[in-house]
């Protein structure tokens, strides 16, 4: 039975639902409205990526949170993302892990992709692409990571309004534990599906330093840690390269 405390909105066709969830949450809407449309003109991803996907092929959906913690802990909620959206993918049969911050992988390929951005009053705007029921030849060329879907990784995939459903059954408990706990409790949950821990990596740095060494796990405060030459060091954000 869906909640009635979440209100979806429907959309055939939009440029981006992050830009339409940010109207909606400037007129006041509450938490968990949520807008899911089957095309998006112009998706965006982390660092200005677009994110593409055929028609009807995809999730894609933006969730309005209205987090009661500190703005200094908001940025976790994007490693929240990630984590609903593995376990949504896992529902549906997926060997789904999550890529630090908020990339859902089945063995090295990209599956999902969160983007969080801060909304209007202290909100946060989550949101997630998840490809379905893409074929091979759907997907566009990768820059970074093979893409997948849950067809390819399971040989069926849900509904677009169904898998919407089980990503805001796991995100909800999350948001309720984030509220009652803080970051940490975020950070333990993110540990569980690590797929990047004992992997040598590369981070690339926002400052254009790069930095190699091995995943070490992830901190309370949800950076990802480095075993470096100088031993482990905890980096809050950055672009994460899976070397091995």
């Amino acid at each position: 039975m869906p909640d009635p405390r979440i209100l979806v909105h429907e959309r055939e066709s939009v440029a981006s639902t992050q830009d339409e969830l940010r109207a909606l949450a400037e007129a006041g809407a509450p938490a968990f409205t949520a807008v899911r449309a089957d095309v998006q003109r112009a998706g965006r991803g982390r660092r200005g990526r677009r994110w593409e996907a055929p028609a009807g092929t995809a999730l894609l959906v933006s969730i309005l949170l209205r987090p009661a913690r500190s703005a200094h802990e908001l940025p976790v909620l994007s490693l929240a993302g990630g984590i609903a959206a593995a376990e949504c993918a896992r529902t549906f049969g997926a060997d789904a892990g999550l890529s630090w911050p908020n990339d859902v992988l089945c063995e090295g390929r990209k599956l999902a992709g969160v983007l969080a951005e801060l909304g209007p009053d202290g909100s946060v705007l989550l949101g997630v692409g998840m490809n379905l029921c893409s074929r091979a030849g759907d997907l566009p060329p990768a820059d970074r990571l093979v893409p997948t879907s849950l067809l390819l990784e399971t040989g069926s995939a849900p509904s677009a309004p169904v898998a919407l459903l089980a990503l805001l059954g796991a995100l909800r408990p999350l948001a309720d534990v984030f509220d009652r706990e803080g970051a940490p409790a975020i950070a333990a949950r993110a540990r569980r599906l690590d797929a990047l821990a004992g992997t040598a990596v590369e981070l690339r740095l926002a400052s254009g330093e790069i930095v190699q060494g091995e995943a070490a796990g992830i901190a309370d405060d949800g950076a990802i840690l480095v075993r470096g030459a100088d031993g482990v060091r905890p980096y809050a954000s950055g672009e994460v390269v899976r070397l091995t």
